[in-house]
């Protein structure tokens, strides 16, 4: 029993707060029984009775709870509302009040409160035992009949002394159990950690025995196993060895992911920034991915900054290990579609860029509540539907660890089911500032699987030039061209390749882009312009890995007749030269279109330039389209709901024909926002043409579009939604302030930060004529409208604190309201004369035009603006409504 007592003081499995409260019931139970004692020698049956009627079972009651229920509230509740509530202020008055030794027993009894309770109990019990302490006292000063004083002064400082002692002492008592308690677990601590330290010692002393001993059987296997495949084998072991090949690779990339892991945990890994070759990266990156893309028969597109220096310092292994993982995982989960790698610079210092690289896919994606977990090791999302997928899941774990090593970041943003798009964001030191310029990726064609080779044609009498300033890709042109017996020349360069075209007549050229002196295009222009030139007429194929966007296009316009990408395929080369080839010189051959059609599998295409950032708004931003296209500022549709059904504003359904429609006594109409995951998808198209975005909504008052498209936004790491806290045109105002500073190139911290004061100066109102379509959309209630009705009050609707109220009435009739109202508005001193908007719904060319000419009484513009308010505003408007809506001086 003594064991038990005392697992449960100094145990590991009793929390802190219960050693304290059973410590404490010990000690209660000992002084209650030392009570009992003095009580009956002294002949005081009232503290016998106090003692073994009350305290002794509660105490016994409480042990008994504890062990039962191992709960601690309930007891801990019943001991605090005893001693603070009835024996503490029972002691205080029959023992001589503030003059006796009851006052320094509170002591205890708020030390109890501070060692067993927490959270809200805390200061609920807390804030019960300071009202008792201080309505005792207050009782005691208004009322001092009510305290019992004691006989004698030498039985006060009795009283006073013991108390004292006592209270020390179980302070005390207290104090040291609760340091020894400390000092145990920090001894436990310790332990823990020294075993923790030593069985990382160990498993990391494993890991690195496992990787010397798997390595070397493997690189064996994989070395022998390409001795193989240069054999003339069958197709069956041909097959087998690929096998072989893929399942040992997997293998030592499995290995590799364990062993980074475990130096990133044991805080062995090391960042070594080196100086390296951004082209030379780029390069490899692709040469790495794009046949696993072609093996899924995935378009691999590329877009890579021309304006990125072309040498930085930064430890280029670890950039190449986390953007080899983000890519490799693009092609895996991406079961058709593309992956796109995108690459920009952002000049931070002079010797400072800041790299952000994108990986685009259109794979499954991921749930926003799966995004959290992403980033943890061995974790896999949507496991039941990844689970033919191979992989550790740990290769994003160690992603985002190098990337913050590194002072970089990892973000994502998924929509499920349409893809994702991780961005690292990365600083580094700029080396030569030189940009890199157009890149012409050296992609290595790989062996895929073995097909037996079908000639498609013989041509011996054709005459062929290629033209590339790299050894190798001639030799490969060469050999891919070998079979179809044409003759074959080489030119290492333009300035050879003019001199070859003037002395000799070629039926078809292959030209490359990238070479030094004289580039491919430069080429092609001598040649057609070259006196005396055998070959000006003959049709000029650009083969290039040149990445950009619509290469096919752009090579036309150039003056070539054809294009094809690098790295180069055999069919769709020989398919190319047949197209050109005159039909005099060709022996045998087959349909050349349908060789054309092979290259769809493997295109390779350069995404168009993303912008820093896209604005976007609402449809109720109420703008001129011609401005949103100038701007490429997309919009989100609301819903407007009739009796006849629900229709998308501005696509779907215009003011005009609601106007009508309401016209129709019965027929109501009210709008709606898009749904979150409308928003969702709305935001996955902006972020394909843009690196982040920023979305104006309209007030958060008037709608529920702001906390909807919020809402949206928290799958996106690149999505700022702003409240614009204004509707229709007001709003608008400040898309195209947006927009402006976008276009400027201003950061999205700068845009915000401008579009929250810009707020502030922007005066949106408008006046409605009737007040019937307020009523039927619930902005007023019935008596108000019959009110304006009667009296023939028009209401004028003003944006204050982000909500459209009523700021005032005009009476009479429509045309002297109208004047009104603009007199109203104009004598505003502090109004900006470049712009204003006049916002209407269903008002005749007649009526806009007195509009504007009783603004000009008082006010000259520089541009007035009329525009048709969406369905949506019109809807809670109505007919002959409209507003003014400017911008306030600074």
């Amino acid at each position: 029993m003594i064991k038990d007592w005392k697992n449960k003081l100094y145990g590991k499995e009793t929390s802190l707060q219960e050693k304290m409260f059973r410590l404490l019931l010990i000690m209660a139970f000992f002084a209650a029984i030392l009570s009992v004692i003095t009580g009956a020698v002294r002949a005081d049956w009232n503290r016998v009775l106090l003692s073994a009627v009350l305290i002794i079972p509660v105490i016994v009651f409480c042990f008994n709870y504890m062990d039962k229920t191992h709960k601690l509230d309930m007891p801990a509740i019943i001991v605090s509302i005893i001693l603070n509530c009835i024996l503490l202020p029972l002691g205080f008055f029959t023992n001589h009040g503030v003059k006796g030794g009851t006052t320094g027993w509170f002591l205890v009894g708020i030390i109890y409160i501070f060692l067993v309770f927490r959270g809200k109990l805390f200061h609920i019990m807390l804030a019960m035992t300071f009202f008792v302490i201080i309505g005792i006292h207050y009782v005691a000063y208004k009322f001092p009949e009510f305290v019992i004083r004691l006989s004698g002064e030498e039985r006060l400082y009795f009283d006073s002394v013991l108390s004292i002692v006592l209270v020390g002492c179980i302070c005390g008592i207290l104090i040291r159990y609760q340091n020894k308690i400390y000092a145990m677990e920090k001894e436990m601590s310790e332990q823990q950690k020294q075993e923790i330290e030593q069985l990382s010692r160990s498993r990391n002393a494993f890991f690195t025995n496992m990787s010397h001993e798997i390595r070397t059987p493997i690189n064996t296997i994989i070395g022998l196993n390409e001795m193989t495949l240069r054999e003339n084998i069958s197709d069956e072991i041909a097959e087998n060895s690929i096998n072989i090949q893929n399942a040992s690779k997997m293998l030592l990339t499995l290995i590799n992911d364990i062993l980074d892991m475990s130096k990133i945990e044991s805080g062995k890994m090391e960042i070594v920034p080196v100086q390296y070759e951004t082209g030379a990266m780029f390069s490899d990156l692709v040469n790495i991915i794009w046949i696993r893309a072609y093996e899924k028969k995935l378009e691999f597109k590329i877009d890579i900054d021309e304006d990125i220096p072309s040498m930085l310092y930064g430890d280029e292994v670890r950039i190449k290990q986390v953007l080899t993982n983000i890519l490799s995982n693009a092609v895996k989960y991406t079961k058709k579609g593309s992956v796109t790698l995108s690459a920009q610079s952002e000049k931070i210092h002079s010797n400072r860029v800041r790299l952000r690289i994108s990986v685009s896919d259109t794979g499954m994606g991921i749930r926003k509540e799966d995004i959290d977990n992403l980033f943890h090791s061995f974790s896999r999302v949507d496991e039941e539907k990844n689970r033919g997928v191979e992989g550790t899941g740990l290769g994003l774990a160690i992603s985002k660890q190098l990337t913050e090593m590194m002072g970089g970041k990892i973000t994502v943003d998924s929509i499920y089911t349409k893809g994702s798009v991780f961005t690292i964001t990365l600083d580094q030191q700029i080396v030569d500032g030189k940009p890199i310029g157009s890149m012409d990726f050296m992609l290595k064609r790989k062996v895929i699987h073995r097909e037996q080779y079908k000639q498609r044609f013989e041509a011996p009498d054709a005459k062929v030039l290629v033209v590339d300033d790299n050894e190798m890709n001639r030799l490969v042109a060469s050999k891919l061209l070998r079979s179809t017996k044409v003759q074959l020349d080489m030119a290492a360069s333009g300035k050879e390749c003019l001199e070859m075209t003037r002395h000799k007549l070629y039926h078809v050229i292959f030209m490359d882009h990238m070479m030094p002196e004289m580039d491919g295009i430069e080429t092609l222009k001598q040649i057609r312009m070259q006196e005396n030139g055998l070959c000006k007429d003959v049709p000029v194929v650009a083969l290039t890995a040149h990445a950009m966007s619509g290469a096919e296009q752009i090579y036309m316009e150039k003056g070539f007749q054809g294009y094809l990408p690098k790295p180069i395929n055999g069919a769709l080369l020989e398919a190319v030269l047949l197209k050109y080839l005159p039909e005099e010189l060709i022996e045998a051959s087959i349909d050349a279109e349908e060789l054309l059609e092979e290259r769809k599998t493997i295109k390779l295409i350069s995404e168009g330039r993303k912008k820093a950032i896209a604005i976007t708004t609402d449809c109720v931003s109420d703008l001129p389209l011609e401005w949103l296209l100038a701007y490429d500022i997309k919009s989100m549709y609301y819903y407007v709901h009739t009796n006849k059904g629900s229709f998308c504003d501005v696509k779907e359904i215009s003011s005009d024909n609601l106007l009508r429609y309401l016209e129709t006594e019965g027929n109501t109409a009210h709008s709606e926002c898009p749904s979150i995951s409308e928003y969702e998808n709305f935001f996955a198209n902006a972020l394909e043409d843009a690196e982040s975005v920023i979305h104006i909504s309209i007030t958060s008052r008037a709608s529920k579009g702001y906390e909807t498209a919020l809402s949206a936004s928290t799958g996106f790491g690149n999505v700022k939604v702003i409240d614009s806290g204004h509707l229709s045109s007001g709003m608008g105002i400040m898309v195209m302030f947006a927009a402006q500073l976008a276009k400027e190139g201003c950061s999205q911290e700068h845009i915000c930060k401008s579009l929250k004061e810009l707020r502030e100066r922007i005066s949106t109102s408008f006046i409605v004529p009737s007040p019937e379509n307020l009523y039927r959309n619930g902005k007023i209630n019935k008596t108000v409208r019959n009110v304006c009705e009667v009296l023939d009050l028009h209401p004028v609707l003003a944006l204050k604190q982000k909500e459209m109220v009523c700021s005032t009435m005009k009476i009479g009739r429509i045309d002297h309201a109208y004047k009104s109202y603009i007199r109203q508005e104009m004598k505003n001193k502090k109004i900006d004369k470049r712009l204003l908007f006049i916002t209407y719904a269903g008002c005749s060319v007649k009526t806009l035009e007195a509009i504007k000419k009783e603004v000009e009484k008082y006010i000259h513009f520089e541009k007035v603006v009329f525009q048709k308010a969406s369905a949506s505003i019109s809807s809670n408007c109505g007919l002959g409504a409209f507003g003014l809506i400017y911008m306030k001086k600074k």
